[in-house]
């Protein structure tokens, strides 16, 4: 299978730690760690049995997200992260997510410039690697407060024409208790008149709690993808309700098996088994390919070997990715 489409991919979880050990040692930036190999453990999953929970996962995040903040290393992540995704996977669409909140260093750098930055790396990259078309998704997040976000919302639409496809939300839970996302519905509304794609995190973990927000965001968001989703294979009136919608789930194996939110294998694969048999729209992603020290084509390869999937299934979901990217022209090569 050639011309791959990853649609979940964090920056943070996308760059290689040699090139973050760089842009860490650059900036002067204090490490708990004085070894690279040891560097190589803080920034990934390097752990086969993964997490505890998600927070564990953002203590992670937040190391790469530090080394991030910076104009200088924000170009050079997004145009090492389409440049490697190219060439060790001849990914031909892609779109990396990223708060660029998270990089201003609380307001020290502005963030126009941390923006900025990224789009001048998608130049870059662009013109490098012409066979990928590749966008940018601007990132809110769960511990913000409304006003925060809506500054991040308004500069994916300032930058819409430079790259910036769409917007997300992501981030713990204030207090570990169920998030409203119905107080985000002016921030979806203002991105989706203003020609940006949605998608929303939610659904990857929580129980009985992650289920009634995946259903309060498909009842009052209306995204066109939701980041994971996983939990909806649990419920089939949620289900019918993805389906009538034709919301595309972005479902990333390995990261989920490493976090827990499926618990094995199986759980993998009747999974997927389940969307399929309910006609619920999905595509396969990485999350963060080398944070999760995995590949799109060692994710395509679990689901073949775990029975998840067989090869007109995969081909069926690798085209539904390019389908449902954000980035506004299609590019053919390799597909």
């Amino acid at each position: 299978m050639e011309g791959l489409a990853e649609l979940h991919t964090h920056l943070g979880g996308s760059v290689s730690s040699d090139i973050l050990w760089s842009l860490a040692h650059r900036q002067g930036i204090a490490l708990p760690v004085k070894d690279f190999w040891d560097f190589d453990r803080l920034v990934t999953l390097s752990d086969p049995r993964g997490v505890p929970d998600l927070d564990a996962l953002d203590a992670i995040y937040h190391w790469t997200e530090l080394i991030q903040s910076s104009p200088a290393a924000v170009e050079v992540s997004v145009h090492g992260a389409i440049g490697g995704a190219y060439r060790s996977q001849r990914i031909t669409t892609l779109e990396l997510r990223f708060n660029p909140m998270k990089r201003n260093r609380g307001g020290e750098r502005d963030l126009d410039h941390i923006i900025l930055a990224a789009i001048r790396g998608l130049d870059v990259a662009s013109l490098e690697y012409p066979q990928v078309r590749a966008g940018l998704i601007l990132m809110m997040d769960r511990t913000f407060s409304a006003q925060q976000n809506i500054v991040i919302v308004e500069k994916a639409l300032r930058y819409a024409s430079r790259g910036i496809v769409g917007i997300d939300i992501a981030g713990p839970r204030p207090e570990g208790a169920r998030y409203d996302y119905t107080q985000i519905r002016e921030h979806v509304e203002l991105a989706r008149e203003g020609g940006l794609g949605v998608t929303i995190h939610v659904g990857e973990e929580g129980g009985e709690l992650g289920l009634a927000e995946t259903a309060e965001v498909v009842e009052a968001l209306r995204p066109d993808r939701i980041g994971h989703g996983v939990l909806a294979a649990g419920d089939p009136a949620l289900m019918a309700a993805l389906r009538d919608a034709e919301i595309t789930l972005e479902i990333c194996p390995t990261s989920n098996l490493l976090t827990k939110a499926l618990a094995d294998e199986e759980a993998v694969r009747a999974t997927f088994r389940t969307f399929v048999e309910n006609g619920v729209k999905f595509t396969i992603a990485t999350d963060g390919p080398e944070m999760m020290r995995t590949h799109l084509r060692d994710e395509f390869d679990l689901l073949l070997r775990i029975g998840a999937l067989d090869e007109r299934e995969l081909e069926e979901a690798n085209e539904r990715g390019h389908e449902a990217a954000f980035v506004a022209s299609r590019v053919h090569a390799g597909v």
